[in-house]
C-alpha cells in the first residue's frame, strides 16, 4: 500500500501537509489494490485484458449504484444532449433539410434560410459545437473529479466537482474548439461529398481517431493537471497500452445496452401492437424511445466512470476493488 501511495504521490504531486491547495482531488485508493504490470506499448500482458475490461465495465455500474448523487451528471448531460439536438435540428431545417421527414411532425420541405457551406452556416455549426462540446467536457471532468474522490474515500459534493472542473476550463475549452472544428469539417463533408462507401469509412475513421485522442485527455487535464499537449500525448500512449481493456469494456457496455433494449421491446410490442389500438401503439413507441434516451443518459455517466478507472490503472498499474474483476475481488478478499 505504501508503494502504491508513493506512485500516486509522484504523478499527482500530492503532499498531505499542504493546506488550501486548489486543484483536482487526489486519487488514493482507500482499500487494498490489485497490482498489475503495465508494459510500454503493449498494455498489461496476458488474457487478463478481457477480465479487466469486464471489471471496469461492471465496476463503473456498481460505483453509480452505490453513489446515486452521480445521477445528477446523467441528468445535466442529458439536458445538454437535448439542447444540442435541438440546435442541430434548427440548423438543418434552416438549411432546407427536413430531418423529420419520416414522422408526422414535418411533411413539407422547409424553405432554406441559411445556405449550406456559407459563412453563416459554418459559424452556427462551429459555435454550437464549441458550446455543447465544452459543456460536455466540463461535466465529464466534474464527474471524474467526484469519482476520484469516491475512490480516495473523501466523497466531495457534486458542486465541488463542478467547481474544480471549471478551474481547468481553459485547456478544456481549447480541446472543445478542436473538437468543434473537426465536427464542422465532418458536417461540411457529409453535406457535400458523402456519396461513396470509402468516404463514409474515412469519416468513421476520423471520428474514431478523435474519440481515441479524447478518451484520456479530460482526466489528464482535470486529475493530473496536465497541459493540453502533454494530455494529448499521454492519451495516445495510454490507448496504445490499454486497447484490449478498452475494447472489452465497451463490448460489455454494448451487450448490456442491447439486452436492456431487447428485454424492453418485447413486452412493449406485445402490449402496444397486439391490441390494434393506435393509441396503445404510439404509447409503446414513446415509452421505448424514453428507455433508449435513458440508456444514453446513464451510459454517458457510466462510461465516464469506467474511463477514469482505466486511466488510473494505466498510470499506476493498480486496480482498486471498485473496478476489480470477480477473479481479482476473490484474491483481495
Amino acid at each position: 500500500m505504501t508503494q502504491v501511495t508513493e506512485v500516486i504521490r509522484g504523478w499527482l504531486g500530492w503532499c498531505p501537509n499542504v493546506q488550501g491547495l486548489r486543484g483536482a482531488p487526489t486519487v488514493i485508493p482507500a482499500h487494498p489494490v490489485q497490482q498489475s504490470s503495465i508494459q510500454p506499448g503493449g498494455g498489461a500482458r496476458g488474457a487478463g485484458r478481457l477480465d479487466r475490461g469486464f471489471g471496469f465495465a461492471t465496476g463503473s455500474i456498481k460505483v453509480l449504484i452505490k453513489n446515486l448523487r452521480l445521477l445528477w451528471f446523467a441528468l445535466i448531460t442529458g439536458l445538454v444532449m437535448i439542447a444540442n439536438l435541438a440546435v442541430t435540428l434548427y440548423i438543418q431545417i434552416s438549411s432546407g433539410d427536413n430531418p423529420l421527414f419520416a414522422t408526422a411532425l414535418g411533411l413539407a420541405a422547409p424553405a432554406s434560410i441559411i445556405a449550406k457551406g456559407s459563412a453563416e452556416w459554418i459559424v452556427l455549426t462551429f459555435g454550437a459545437g464549441l458550446i455543447f462540446t465544452f459543456l460536455s467536457y466540463l461535466l465529464l471532468g466534474a464527474l471524474m473529479v467526484c469519482t476520484a474522490s469516491i475512490i480516495s474515500g473523501t466523497n466531495i459534493p457534486v458542486v465541488t466537482g463542478l467547481s474544480r472542473a471549471v478551474s481547468h476550463a481553459r485547456p478544456l475549452l481549447y480541446w472543445a474548439a478542436i473538437g468543434a472544428a473537426v465536427g464542422t469539417v465532418l458536417s461540411y463533408e457529409i453535406n457535400f461529398y458523402a456519396g461513396s462507401l470509402p468516404f463514409l469509412l474515412l469519416l468513421t475513421t476520423a471520428s474514431v481517431a478523435f474519440f481515441v485522442l479524447t478518451m484520456f485527455v479530460v482526466p489528464a487535464i482535470v486529475i493530473q493537471n496536465n497541459a493540453l499537449i502533454s494530455a494529448i500525448r499521454g492519451s495516445v500512449s495510454l490507448f496504445r497500452q490499454m486497447w484490449g481493456e478498452i475494447v472489452s469494456c465497451y463490448v460489455v457496455f454494448l451487450v448490456i445496452a442491447f439486452i436492456i433494449m431487447l428485454i424492453s421491446v418485447i413486452p412493449l410490442t406485445i402490449i402496444g401492437f397486439s391490441t390494434g389500438n393506435p393509441f396503445a401503439a404510439n404509447t409503446a413507441i414513446i415509452v421505448y424511445m424514453l428507455i433508449m434516451v435513458g440508456i444514453v443518459f446513464l451510459g454517458s455517466t457510466i462510461i465516464g466512470i469506467a474511463t477514469l478507472g482505466m486511466y488510473i490503472y494505466g498510470k499506476t498499474g493498480t486496480i482498486t476493488p471498485y473496478f476489480g474483476s470477480r477473479t481479482e475481488e476473490m484474491e483481495l478478499s
